[in-house]
């Protein structure tokens, strides 16, 4: 694995580690190595959950490489940056494994884009937010901040978040329901690891049906959006674990579930 990005393993849960000091920023190479990284997890049979965290104690992601992002007077350049962060998003929401975000320190700009795109938000009591892109000229390009975030947070908020661009915490992120628990940073690892695990125990099938409909309310129209259900649900119940469960149930033990 790149030294930008690391991959640990533990039982069913794989851990990506955003690693560019000093604030973990995102460039080119970044992106490359995280999707990478999302590739090997995805092929490892028995990966059920992801955790996407920030090394060190600053940040979580501190948003683009401004070092690579000052040198992007080439259009061409700078438009492939923006399409390269839109597919990262793009594919851990469409993901084969779920994904909870430990987020610690800033969280900015991109940094919330891949953050908040994650099935599972988890924030350190240090988390520092900011969407200020209109004060560096320019926009939220990644399919976060002008297309996902008015419909997690409605348009008032959306708009408090992205023209005011000023620092917002743990709690107020928590409030917004942007970030689904807010922790001690010295517990931040331990539960994203307990809810990795307790995610494990679900049907992987059904997990990923489930994100597939959460993830299509977002862009269909509501009868595009009931046969999308009615075509999961009819998917969902033909499979085995579908059957496994209630046995399970019914005889008061752990359900085997397969592979997704």
């Amino acid at each position: 694995m790149s030294e930008l990005v690391r991959l640990e393993k533990n039982g069913q849960v794989i851990t990506i580690t955003l690693d560019n000091p000093p604030v973990n920023a995102v460039s080119t190479k970044v992106l490359t190595a995280l999707n990478k990284a999302f590739d090997d997890a995805e092929e490892d049979a028995d990966a059920r959950c992801i955790i996407l965290a920030g090394a060190g104690e600053k940040a979580f992601c501190a948003g683009g490489d401004m070092r690579e992002e000052k040198d992007f007077g080439d259009p061409e350049n700078a438009r492939a940056f923006r399409t390269f962060g839109r597919n990262t998003l793009n594919r851990i929401e469409n993901g084969k494994l779920p994904v909870v975000a430990a987020i610690h320190g800033y969280c900015i700009g991109g940094g919330t884009a891949l953050g908040w795109v994650c099935d599972i938000r988890v924030a350190a009591g240090n988390s520092v937010f900011r969407a200020g892109d209109a004060y560096l000229g320019i926009l939220p390009s990644w399919g976060m901040g002008l297309t996902r975030l008015p419909r997690y947070v409605g348009r008032n908020r959306a708009l408090d978040i992205l023209l005011i661009g000023e620092n917002f915490g743990a709690k107020e992120a928590f409030d917004m329901g942007l970030v689904t628990r807010v922790v001690p940073r010295d517990k931040l690892m331990e539960e994203c690891e307990k809810i990795a695990r307790r995610i494990c125990k679900a049907s992987p099938a059904a997990i990923r049906a489930t994100r597939q409909a959460v993830a299509g309310n977002l862009r269909l129209s509501w009868d595009d959006m009931v046969t999308l259900e009615i075509e999961l649900c009819e998917t969902m119940f033909a499979h085995p674990d579908a059957h496994e469960g209630p046995k399970a149930f019914a005889e008061k033990r752990e359900p085997r579930f397969g592979q997704s």
